[in-house]
C-alpha cells in the first residue's frame, strides 16, 4: 500500500463529486440508522453489566474522559451491521460511576473527504469545559480518490454530546510516515501539548510510535521517534499512551504481528507495555523495562487510559479481537469492554491491575461463601457473577465454567509447582498460559459475563480475559483436587439494557 500522491493537491479538483457523495452517503445512513434503532438484538450472550454496542458492531475504545461531571466512552462503531467492522464511525456512551452507561447519538461520522473510510481511533483532551476529540481519518485508494493515506482530525464539543469537526480539518498530514500512522493520544504538561501516534515504516514490516509537540492544539510539530522496533517485534504498532505513574513514564501500545515465543504472544494482536524514564526538555524516552503483556488472554486489545478526578489512572480495552469470527456477530451486535481497571506500578516497575471500586455495586447477593472442596458447584443467575476463591497454602487449584455445551466449558488451573496458570477454553486455539509468581494473597477474582471472563490473580498482577459462549445455566464447579480455605461467589445487579425485553417492547406495539 503505497501513497499514490499528495492529498492537498487533489483535494480542490475532486471537491464537488466528493461534496455529492458525501452528501448522498450520509443521507442513505441516516435512513438505515432510522430503521435499525429499533432492531432486535439476540441477549443470550449479550453482557449484563459490561459496556457493548446497542446494536451493530464494537471495537477499540476512543476519547476515554471526564466531562462535566460524568465519565465518556466512544468507540469505534459499524452501526449497520455486526458481521463486519465496515466504515467506522465514532459511538458514545456516557456514565456516572463507570458502571451504568446511557447510549448516546452517533458522535463523529465519515462524511468529510479526510476520513471518507472511516473515523479510526482517538483520544479526548478536556480544557476548561471543552472536549478536544482528536482522531485519525482514514481515506482508502478508490475511484473517487486517487490516493490512500491517514490523516488527523480534531472535532470539538461544549455539551458532550454534540460534536463539530474543526472547520481547517485536517490538522496534520505526515508524508513521511504514510500510509500508516494513527490513533493519536493526546495531552498537557506544563502549558504545552503532546501527541504520541501509532506507526509502520520500512514499507510496512516495524513499527514505531511518533512523538508531536503543540502550543495552540492545532498545529504540532513532530519532536521525536520515541520508540522504534528492529523488525523484530511486528509490523505495526497501534494505539499508543504514554503516562506518568510514580515518577515513572509507562508507554503502552499494541503491536500487530508479533510472533510467539513459548506462551508468551500467543495472540496475533497483542497488548502490552514497557516502563521508562521521558524527559520533556530534551524529549528523551529511557528504556527501563521489555515490553510485557498486559492481560494473557485471548481477547484484550486496543487500550485506553484516562486519569480521572481522583488521580487514578483507569484502562479499557477491546474485549474481542481480529481473529475470531463469534457467533454474537449474528444476533445483531457484536464487541465489548473489559471492565474499567485502576493502574498502578511496583517498585519492580510492573502494572497492578485493580477492578474500579465502584463494581462492587453491581454484585447484588452471596450465593455462597464458606470452604470448599472438589465438586463444589454454584449456578450463576442469568449467567454472570463475581467469583472468589483464596486459599492460604501454595497448592494447586482448577475451577471450572461448565453450561449445557459441553465444548465451551472454560477451565482455569493454577500449577504452583511449575508456577503456571492455564486458561482452556476449548475448541481451536483454546489455551492461554503464563507465569503466576504471588506477591501477597493467594486469591483469584474471576468476573463471569454472559459471554466473557475476566480472571484477575492475587492482588491483580496477572490478568486474563477471553470469551466464551455457553448454553444454558452457567455454573462454577471447582475441580479435582481443589480446595479452597474460602469460596464466594455473587450474583449481579443488572447495569445493561435487556435488548430481547426492547425487542419484545417494539412487538408489542
Amino acid at each position: 500500500m503505497k501513497l499514490r500522491t499528495k492529498p492537498v493537491m487533489r483535494t480542490k479538483t475532486l471537491a464537488p463529486r466528493l461534496k455529492m457523495y458525501i452528501k448522498t452517503a450520509t443521507f442513505l445512513l441516516c435512513v438505515f440508522l432510522g430503521s435499525v434503532s429499533s432492531c432486535c438484538v439476540n441477549g443470550r450472550y449479550y453482557p449484563r453489566y459490561h459496556l457493548s454496542p446497542p446494536h451493530g458492531w464494537m471495537n477499540d475504545p476512543n476519547g476515554f474522559c471526564y466531562f462535566k461531571g460524568e465519565y465518556h466512552m466512544f468507540y469505534q462503531y459499524n452501526p449497520m451491521s455486526s458481521l463486519e467492522a465496515g466504515i467506522a464511525h465514532w459511538g458514545h456512551a456516557k456514565s456516572k460511576d463507570l458502571c451504568h452507561w446511557k447510549h448516546l447519538d452517533l458522535a463523529i461520522y465519515p462524511d468529510q473527504w479526510y476520513d471518507q473510510t472511516g473515523v479510526f481511533s482517538g483520544s479526548a483532551l478536556v480544557e476548561n469545559d471543552v472536549m478536544y476529540l482528536y482522531y485519525t481519518g482514514n481515506v482508502n485508494l478508490t475511484d473517487e480518490m486517487p490516493f490512500e493515506g491517514q490523516f488527523q482530525a480534531l472535532g470539538i464539543s461544549t455539551d458532550g454530546v454534540h460534536v463539530e469537526k474543526y472547520k481547517d480539518n485536517p490538522i496534520m498530514y505526515t508524508p513521511n510516515h504514510q500510509p500508516h500512522i494513527r490513533d493519536p493520544k493526546v495531552w498537557e504538561h506544563d502549558g504545552s501539548y503532546y501527541m504520541v501516534l501509532g506507526n509502520a515504516y520500512d514499507d510496512y514490516t516495524k513499527g514505531q510510535i511518533v512523538m508531536y509537540e503543540s502550543s495552540d492544539k492545532i498545529n504540532w510539530q513532530e519532536v521525536t521517534i520515541l520508540y522504534k522496533s528492529n523488525g523484530s517485534f511486528g509490523y505495526m504498532w497501534e494505539c499508543p499512551d504514554l503516562f506518568e505513574i510514580d515518577g515513572k513514564f509507562v508507554l503502552l501500545f499494541s503491536p500487530q504481528g508479533v510472533k510467539s515465543v513459548g506462551d508468551m504472544y500467543q495472540n496475533l494482536y497483542q497488548a502490552g507495555y514497557i516502563v521508562g524514564e521521558f524527559d520533556y526538555d530534551t524529549h528523551s524516552f529511557t528504556i527501563l523495562t521489555e515490553f510485557r503483556e498486559l492481560d494473557h488472554g485471548h481477547d484484550f486489545y486496543a487500550t485506553q487510559t484516562m486519569k480521572d478526578p481522583s488521580g487514578r489512572r483507569i484502562v479499557v480495552a477491546w474485549a474481542s479481537t481480529w481473529e475470531y469470527a463469534y457467533p454474537e456477530r449474528a444476533d445483531g451486535w457484536a464487541g465489548m469492554l473489559t471492565l474499567p481497571r485502576t493502574l498502578t506500578l511496583t517498585k519492580d516497575l510492573r502494572l497492578i491491575q485493580t477492578p474500579i471500586r465502584e463494581i462492587d455495586q453491581v454484585f447484588r447477593r452471596r450465593l455462597y461463601s464458606g470452604k470448599a472442596s472438589a465438586g463444589k458447584t454454584v449456578a450463576l443467575p442469568d449467567k454472570a457473577g463475581k467469583v472468589e476463591l483464596k486459599w492460604d497454602t501454595p497448592r494447586n487449584i482448577k475451577v471450572v465454567i461448565e453450561s449445557q455445551n459441553e465444548c465451551q466449558n472454560v477451565v482455569i488451573s493454577y500449577d504452583h509447582e511449575d508456577g503456571t496458570i492455564t486458561l482452556d477454553r476449548g475448541g481451536d486455539d483454546a489455551i492461554r498460559r503464563t507465569h503466576w509468581d504471588p506477591r501477597g494473597h493467594l486469591k483469584w477474582t474471576i468476573f463471569i459475563d454472559a459471554s466473557s471472563i475476566e480472571l484477575s490473580c492475587g492482588d491483580g498482577e496477572v490478568w486474563f480475559t477471553s470469551r466464551f459462549f455457553p448454553e444454558g445455566v452457567v455454573s462454577v464447579r471447582l475441580g479435582e483436587d481443589t480446595c479452597v480455605d474460602k469460596f464466594t461467589v455473587h450474583s449481579i445487579r443488572r447495569t445493561t439494557p435487556d435488548p430481547e425485553a426492547h425487542c419484545r417492547c417494539e412487538s408489542e406495539e
